[in-house]
């Protein structure tokens, strides 16, 4: 009987039958001297099985068949003997409508014997063939790398959202801003920084944020965090940024089941972010800002010094943020051609350079010093060619995001 692979697929997916091979079988009364005959017959064959009444009764492996009868004497003393002398008397047996998944994990359980002899697949417990180590590896490789594919386009295109979701900020900060930078890189495909901006009646409001995590479960936390923003605004307007982060941070907690009871199990999760809200009153000249956790500076164009802006260390939405936590809103007149500019801890945080220690905010707050007569976004390019070259051969460890504008 040639020895041929079943073509037939599991619409939900591979299962043993994909891997039969149709392949000749013996009875337990065949002699060894047929058994070579087979073996020689059908060169691609790595085991035999052995079938008594259309059941399964064990498995001859080819390679410790053929050195068996191959030393000396043993043709004279086993030909014409049963075959059940060289066989495996309890094979792996698998019926045929077992998910590839499955088969994997009773491989794994009898171990190396059934990698290198195969496995017997049976239908309705009757023997259908035989199943390869070797075509298993293959194709749960092959699934594996289906998958992977599959995955990667998810992201590639959830990324295609999450660029969609900033475009319409970006664009609102061409209209509203002369000069100004924004850089935006998430360390995967997608990212746990995300940005808003919108213009007011008398100036605009601009929100950064950093949530935990990177990647998808980061980009998760973006989605949470614009549903959280959007809801405040409706709620709260544009005029007070702490009762926008208050009510937000209610937002998260709820959402996320992040409200630590008295004398309940503390929350499985504990996510959250760290926001700056920044709004500009043009007709005043005046900063408000309320920041959880996010650093900024002010560089002041007529006195020469750069300022640190206060920072508030409670992070928003996590179990122990307090539920009816408030940000303190702090204020500042701003002059023409002063610098603001904010960032994520994705570039601070960045290790490198020859005592391989963390970027740090000093180092920034020189750079900024040293490039600050620079238009914006050629102050963003010198900052990013100065951060990259002390990142080095180091691996990105989060997001990067800053932003800026001369006033």
């Amino acid at each position: 009987m040639p020895v041929s692979k079943s073509l037939s697929r599991s619409r939900a997916g591979p299962t043993a039958l994909d891997l039969c091979i149709s392949a000749p079988s013996i009875s337990p009364e065949t002699d060894n001297a047929a058994v070579l005959a087979l073996f020689s017959l059908h060169k691609e064959l790595s085991s035999l099985p052995v079938v008594e009444h259309r059941r399964p009764f064990g498995l001859i492996n080819r390679h410790l068949f053929l050195s068996q009868m191959s030393r000396p004497f043993y043709r004279e003393l086993y030909d014409k003997k049963s075959c059940i002398a060289f066989m495996d008397k309890s094979p792996l047996i698998i019926d045929h409508a077992a998910t590839l998944g499955a088969v994997a994990e009773q491989t794994v359980i009898t171990g190396d014997k059934s990698l290198s002899d195969g496995f017997i697949i049976t239908r309705d417990g009757e023997y259908l063939g035989i199943g390869l180590g070797l075509d298993l590896v293959k194709m749960v490789s092959d699934v594996h790398e289906q998958q992977h594919q599959q995955i990667v386009q998810s992201i590639e295109y959830a990324s295609v959202i999450q660029g969609a979701m900033l475009a319409t900020s970006r664009q609102a900060m061409t209209l509203a801003l002369n000069d100004w930078s924004l850089l935006w890189q998430p360390r995967d495909t997608v990212g746990g920084d995300y940005y808003y901006f919108i213009q007011r009646e008398n100036g605009w409001l601009m929100v950064l944020v950093d949530c935990t995590g990177h990647g998808v479960p980061g980009a998760f936390m973006t989605l949470i965090f614009a549903s959280a923003l959007n809801q405040a605004l409706s709620q709260h307007g544009s005029e007070r940024p702490e009762l926008l982060l208050s009510a937000i941070n209610r937002h998260i907690k709820e959402t996320l089941g992040q409200i630590q009871q008295e004398g309940q199990p503390r929350p499985l999760s504990n996510d959250g972010c760290d926001v700056m809200i920044l709004a500009l009153d043009t007709l005043s000249s005046t900063l408000k800002w309320v920041s959880a956790r996010i650093p900024a500076f002010i560089l002041s164009a007529e006195q020469g010094h750069t300022q640190a802006l206060s920072v508030d260390r409670m992070g928003v939405g996590y179990t122990d943020t307090p539920y009816d936590y408030v940000w303190p809103c702090e204020q500042l007149a701003i002059n023409p051609q002063d610098i603001f500019f904010t960032m994520t801890d994705g570039l601070t945080d960045q290790v490198g350079g020859e005592r391989g220690i963390m970027f740090g905010k000093r180092r920034l707050r020189d750079l900024l010093q040293r490039y600050q007569t620079l238009p914006m976004p050629e102050l963003a390019k010198s900052l990013m060619a100065e951060w990259q070259l002390y990142q080095g051969e180091e691996p990105r460890r989060d997001d990067v995001t800053f932003w800026g504008f001369r006033y």
